[in-house]
């Protein structure tokens, strides 16, 4: 499980712009996202939302809300 806010925004960021995603196995697994979720519960997820909705938005990535 991850906690730092930065690597966790990197990832996502990376994983929404390429489509691919690194499993804990070291494998890549192709992936269509859709939306991100982040457990309200987990220490610092506030933190987390926020790096991770910072980053996409930094990167040109549009965010929009569900419909």
């Amino acid at each position: 499980m991850l906690h730092d806010p930065a690597e966790i925004a990197q990832r996502v960021t990376r994983m929404v712009d390429s489509g691919k995603v690194v499993a804990v196995d070291g494998s890549t697994i192709n992936v269509r996202v859709e939306s991100v979720c982040a457990h309200g519960d987990s220490p610092g997820a506030v933190q987390i939302a926020s790096a991770v909705r910072e980053q996409l938005l930094a990167d040109g990535i549009e965010l929009t809300a569900f419909v």
